[in-house]
């Protein structure tokens, strides 16, 4: 009976010190993937703004060690360097070096994309269209010249996680998806938990 416990002991300490091994076996390896071929911000936390601490280049190699605000995010580590980065512009594998990937969103127009001014937000926030009827464009980046990833209706919820004053950061719970909105086509209903 105590050899069998014994033996049953060691294969547990054999998994347990050859699971996180096998778990991370070439997983973790993603590339940059940006529409424009431009280098990725690598960032000190997972908001925009001012705390950029490198920047990645298109195809290069990076390991992500987890991915964060719903997948949102990714901390990942590059040339020793550890930050995060916004995952939509990572790839399961490498781009070609003519052109970004077909996926992933993104747009076609050279319209430069500025991510300056945001601060990191705690709200919970209702969709508003113009027109009661209508529906309101979740953007892939802060600027009506990219594209659309979802379009919502009225009083659909949404938490917002970064704020510039005109466009929002927002987080889909439902959906488990990330973008930007227009932050006039959003009504408040809680900060930080608590309802205004």
């Amino acid at each position: 009976m105590k050899r069998k416990w014994l033996s049953l002991i060691a294969l547990v300490m054999v998994a347990v010190l050859f699971t996180p091994v096998i778990a991370l076996g070439g997983t973790n390896i993603f590339y940059v993937d940006t529409a424009n071929k431009k280098s990725l911000n690598m960032r000190s936390d997972c908001t925009l703004g001012d705390n950029i601490i490198a920047n990645i280049p298109y195809r290069a190699e990076v390991t992500v060690y987890e991915f964060l605000a719903g997948d949102a995010w990714a901390r990942v580590e590059y040339n020793g360097l550890m930050g995060f980065v916004m995952s939509r512009y990572l790839s399961g594998t490498r781009p070609a070096s003519g052109g970004g990937s077909s996926g992933g969103g993104g747009s076609s127009s050279s319209t430069t994309i500025s991510y300056s001014g945001f601060a990191p937000a705690y709200y919970t926030a209702t969709v508003r269209p113009s027109n009661p009827s209508g529906y309101v464009n979740m953007r892939w980046a802060p600027s009506k010249s990219t594209s659309v990833q979802q379009i919502y209706y009225a009083g659909e919820t949404l938490q917002v996680i970064a704020d510039n004053g005109t466009w929002c950061q927002v987080y889909d719970t439902s959906r488990n998806i990330c973008g930007f909105m227009m932050k006039q086509f959003l009504t408040i209903l809680s900060v930080g938990g608590e309802d205004s």
